[in-house]
């Protein structure tokens, strides 16, 4: 009996050691989703960090009536963008995306959920601001998953961030973790999502379970956040976007899309999701009358 213990937890540990491994380093696979890739257009740049390390960063101009930012997910690169940059472009935005260090091709960094993702924001947004060009226009912020997290995060610290998207953020690592762990590989919270935090504790020097974005989202009272989620989203429950949308002041936007996965609002509804996120940022953006305005939701 006791050897039977020993092995059954020897193999827990294993599999939650494995699990935490990839967790750290998932496959970043290129993800177009049907979207047109736009690294061919786009300015590929660096944009300087600490240490003599970089982001890479790619730009696209637009006609000066506003910047925004785009940021991936988990185990996503910067093409993840393109499918927004697609109709935002037309309307005249400049964008920059990037690929957090989480994700690139060299030098990989492990994930964070948010605390390396959160330096890199940071670094990304003072290279945009020190670009002349740039200067006197609006700046809104879409992000994706852990990109939504990290958009609420970035705003939070930057009033000069006008507005946010955040299409399926998490409100907190430890219980993004928890759900994932009980979705993909059927375990308990418990011992589960402790012994990941202190494994990446280790292996990373952060605790990747301590971030909470609440407080983030309460400093977005006074700006505006539209928030999106999805109704059989499987890493977190649409819950999350509802206490985001809650510590926010319940006053802007928000839309679940019941019969759509994790970020699959745009592929699966792409002229929906087109109208109203276009109609988010020209108001708060440029002022313009939104006219087709999203539907506010408890």
């Amino acid at each position: 009996m006791r050897r039977a213990l020993t092995l059954g937890g020897t193999a827990l540990l294993l599999l939650v050691g494995g699990s935490a491994w990839l967790a750290f380093y998932p496959p970043v696979p290129q993800d177009l989703g049907g979207a047109t890739s736009l690294d061919a257009r786009a300015a590929h740049v660096r944009i300087p960090l600490a240490e003599r390390d970089s982001l890479d960063g790619w730009l696209l101009r637009g006609r000066d009536r506003g910047v925004i930012v785009l940021f991936h997910g988990y185990g996503r690169a910067h093409d993840r963008a393109w499918r927004y940059a697609g109709f935002l472009g037309r309307q005249g935005y400049a964008l920059l995306t990037v690929d957090f260090r989480s994700s690139r091709a060299q030098d990989r960094r492990p994930t964070t959920l948010g605390h390396y993702e959160r330096e890199d924001a940071e670094a990304t947004l003072r290279w945009l601001e020190a670009q002349p060009w740039s200067r006197g226009q609006s700046i809104g912020v879409l992000g994706e998953s852990l990109g939504g997290s990290v958009a609420l995060l970035l705003a939070a610290d930057h009033p000069e961030i006008a507005a946010v998207v955040a299409d399926c953020p998490f409100v907190s690592g430890d219980r993004v973790m928890a759900d994932t762990f009980r979705h993909w590989a059927g375990l308990p919270r418990v011992p589960a999502v402790p012994l990941v935090r202190g494994v990446a504790r280790l292996v990373t020097g952060r605790d990747p379970g301590a971030l909470d974005v609440r407080p983030a989202a309460a400093a977005m009272r006074d700006r505006a956040v539209f928030f999106i989620h999805a109704g059989r989203d499987d890493r977190m429950a649409p819950e999350e976007a509802r206490e985001l949308w809650r510590a926010a002041g319940s006053k802007d936007p928000i839309w679940l899309i019941e019969d759509a996965g994790h970020n699959e609002g745009w592929e699966l509804h792409r002229e929906e999701y087109e109208r109203r996120v276009s109609a988010f940022f020209a108001e708060h953006l440029r002022g313009e009358p939104a006219g087709l305005r999203a539907e506010r939701t408890p």
